[in-house]
């Protein structure tokens, strides 16, 4: 039997959701059924892990993050090159991650490649009116015509999806939610210790410790969580704030905490490998995003069964449920946040209940396995059939049947 083959397009190899999402996939799916490859800018943080993990990566050195007037002739030669691997590859299936990755990958797969089905996530909407009112509506008309080159679109929360389709983009086009997914089952090392833990980052045994997991992109928004730190240790005094990761705002965060006199108790250890046992010792979660499709790291503070404050942003909501396994506040507001977070620390009934809470709540659709039979599912339909037919340039004419999505959570 043919196997299905598919290209998956991400624009850098760098820590986050979406990469995550991308390369469990492509570990998991069933590889009697389909080959899978995967195409990625170079200079990605986790470059030469996954071309030792991967023997089908192929980079696209045009590819890169930025968006900008200056760089379109790169993204030009990028789509080229991109259009260029399909013709050799000769892929039943493009499946698009990312915004760069996705716009560049669909015109590419529609110039160079019309007989692939497109499919494209949406690990988030990659557009937002933070940027500015020209660059958020510049992305919303850029993903209105993508759509119509895209035969299937997928959201990761139905936040998103209810997004999109208030701003009408796939309004003609097939769509699907397949959560992002993560293992539930969490494993320490046999010797681990919470104490020891908290030595190894100089924090004393009886502090606190709040946590996030997260770049320094500005829609991460970590100078927040500086600032709703030093209003949190006003009021309280043996408390630790770690925010891991890099990006371009850690300096900037560093300065702040210097300037506001909390360095010694806000710790910017870099990306790191022991994420789990960082949560294990974690007493609250905490998440200043602006901007999420669901939140990978919070998932995995809930598995580690760690009630979170969260601005409440897109799919953030359908991972934590107000005032039942965490708090969620109005995004932008750092008073209410550090309040929350300073509620947590004080009660320890009330973390205690919210464990409870979330160690009853099933999460079942935000599984790995659950995640992996969708996709699956998914790619089944889009199998070619034995039958020719043209392969035209815009996608579906009409999709009458499109859910309708509300902005309601998951309870």
């Amino acid at each position: 039997m043919e196997k299905t083959k598919i290209l998956y397009f991400i624009t850098a190899l760098d820590q986050g959701g979406a990469q995550n999402s991308v390369l469990t996939t492509i570990k998991r799916l069933d590889k009697r059924e389909f080959e899978t490859h995967l195409a990625a800018g170079k200079g990605g943080r986790l470059d030469g892990k996954v071309k030792r993990e991967f023997k089908n990566l192929h980079f696209i050195p045009a590819l890169r993050h930025d968006v900008r007037p200056r760089y379109c002739l790169h993204d030009f030669v990028a789509m080229v090159q991109m259009g260029l691997l399909m013709r050799k590859l000769r892929p039943h299936i493009v499946h698009t991650n990312a915004p760069k990755a996705g716009i560049l990958g669909r015109l590419a797969a529609r110039i160079f490649w019309r007989k692939a089905k497109v499919v494209h996530t949406f690990h988030g909407l990659g557009f937002a009116k933070e940027h500015g009112k020209k660059h958020f509506n510049f992305f919303v008309k850029t993903e209105k015509f993508c759509a119509k080159l895209t035969d299937v679109l997928v959201f990761v929360s139905k936040k998103n999806a209810a997004e999109a389709e208030q701003l009408g983009i796939g309004k003609d086009t097939k769509t699907e939610i397949i959560r992002a997914g993560i293992e539930f089952e969490r494993k320490l090392p046999s010797n681990y210790n919470v104490a020891a833990k908290k030595a190894s980052l100089k924090i004393p045994s009886s502090a606190r410790v709040v946590l996030a997991i997260a770049n320094f992109k500005p829609l991460k928004n970590p100078l927040h969580f500086v600032l709703a730190a030093n209003k949190v240790l006003e009021k309280m005094k043996n408390v630790y704030f770690i925010y891991t990761g890099d990006g371009q705002l850690k300096t900037a965060a560093t300065n702040l905490a210097k300037h506001l006199g909390i360095e010694k108790q806000m710790i910017f250890p870099g990306w790191r490998g022991d994420s789990d046992e960082l949560l294990a010792m974690s007493d609250v979660y905490a998440s200043t995003s602006l901007r999420e499709g669901v939140p990978m790291s919070l998932l995995e503070a809930q598995a580690h069964r760690v009630p979170a404050v969260c601005y409440d942003v897109d799919g953030t909501s359908e991972v934590v449920t107000n005032e039942r396994t965490g708090f969620l506040v109005r995004p932008n507001d750092i008073n209410a946040i550090a309040e929350k977070i300073r509620t947590l620390l004080r009660n320890k009934g009330l973390r205690e209940r919210f464990k409870q809470n979330i160690e009853r709540r099933d999460f079942g659709e935000f599984s790995v396995p659950v995640m992996i039979r969708r996709q699956e599912q998914l790619y089944r339909s889009l199998a070619p059939k034995k039958q020719n037919r043209r392969h035209k340039f815009f996608r579906k004419k009409k999709f009458s049947n499109r859910r309708k999505f509300t902005a309601k959570g998951d309870k």
